[in-house]
């Protein structure tokens, strides 16, 4: 029997001065399993949308690569023995199986030809279809206790076991302060030990991919770029393309963030910052240790990224206006300083 899940890594980073690590990785897995992903917050992902993918289009990925099922026999509880793949009862489950997707698949391209939009008629699909997500934390040790076991659904086990070795087969990539981790982007130290950010593309001309060298905030928009298709389309890894999808996802009134998340640069030594939380951080563990979103020991670049949350915008308009407010009473006498100090006339802080 084929694995039911298929994992890559793409990248593996770790503080030099914490030691803490961060890891990407593209997994694809039954989505039947998808929402036990969902219930770790400290997960930051992107995955293919059932509203996007032409019903056309989804019914072939499920002929072409339909999901597979760890069958189990029925008993008491939340956890079944497995079934073997040779038994009659495999086979019998298998069959059923089958017919319910031939049906659903003849369903939704029915509803597809009336005139239903695909965010309804592909939702018959889901039972049967894998799902295709780019993954970043900086925490695993809850999902491979939870999910790396016996006791977890199979599908579910399957897929932490293929992300733990992933993890521990990876090349890690050391980052000092400054320094970015950036999926789908490779880098390397120049001869003055600067990390250089490049990508490798197909030239027209030359089997050989071309080597291209890219400043650090191209480089960002690459990397959000390519976590933003990888869900859905062959990657174009150009930047003209990362220029152009971040205009869409980024330049519009409504922010959409979420490709933002993968990448991160460290933290570092917490003791070097006097009493001020550096960019980016929102907020610090009963341990101390500094967070960014859902990353621990590194800044996520969402959190640098204007408008990207709309709550925290209407909060952060809220207390300026409160603090307005409060100065109107005499405004020539005091100022507000770009790093947000508020100080009198003669430059004491207030």
């Amino acid at each position: 029997m084929k694995s039911v899940v298929n994992v890559q890594h793409i990248q593996a980073s770790v503080c030099a001065v914490t030691g803490k690590r961060i890891d990407t990785l593209i997994c694809e897995y039954p989505r039947t399993v998808h929402a036990q992903l969902l219930t770790h917050r400290v997960f930051s992902k992107n995955s293919s949308s059932t509203r996007a993918v032409p019903i056309k289009k989804s019914i072939q990925q499920i002929e072409n690569n339909p999901a597979q099922n760890i069958w189990t026999h029925k008993k008491a509880g939340m956890q079944g023995s497995v079934v073997k793949p040779d038994s009659p009862l495999y086979a019998q489950a298998q069959l059923l199986h089958n017919l319910h997707s031939v049906a659903s698949m003849n369903t939704a391209a029915a509803l597809d030809s009336i005139g239903i939009h695909k965010q309804n008629a592909g939702r018959y699909l889901e039972p049967f279809q894998n799902i295709k997500i780019v993954l970043t934390s900086t925490e695993w040790e809850n999902w491979d206790w939870l999910r790396a076991d016996e006791d977890a659904q199979g599908e579910i086990a399957e897929l932490a076991n293929a992300i733990y070795v992933a993890r521990q087969e990876a090349k890690v990539i050391e980052l000092k302060a400054g320094e970015w981790h950036l999926p789908f982007v490779h880098s390397h130290r120049n001869v003055a030990g600067i990390l250089q950010y490049y990508t490798l593309e197909q030239s027209e001309n030359s089997q050989k991919p071309v080597f291209r060298e890219h400043t650090l905030e191209d480089a960002k928009k690459i990397s959000m770029s390519a976590c933003a298709q990888t869900s859905y389309r062959n990657l174009d890894l150009s930047l003209e393309k990362a220029k152009d999808l971040y205009g869409k996802l980024f330049g519009g009134k409504k922010v959409h963030a979420s490709p933002s998340e993968h990448q991160a640069t460290p933290i570092g030594d917490t003791s070097a910052y006097d009493g001020k939380w550096p960019m980016g951080v929102t907020h610090i563990d009963s341990i101390g240790q500094f967070w960014s979103g859902n990353f621990g020991g590194f800044i996520q670049n969402r959190q640098l990224i204007p408008n990207h949350d709309h709550s925290v915008t209407l909060r952060d308009e809220e207390y300026l206006e409160s603090l307005l407010a409060h100065l109107d009473t005499d405004c020539g006498n005091f100022r507000i300083t770009p790093d947000s100090d508020i100080t009198d006339m003669n430059g004491g802080t207030i």
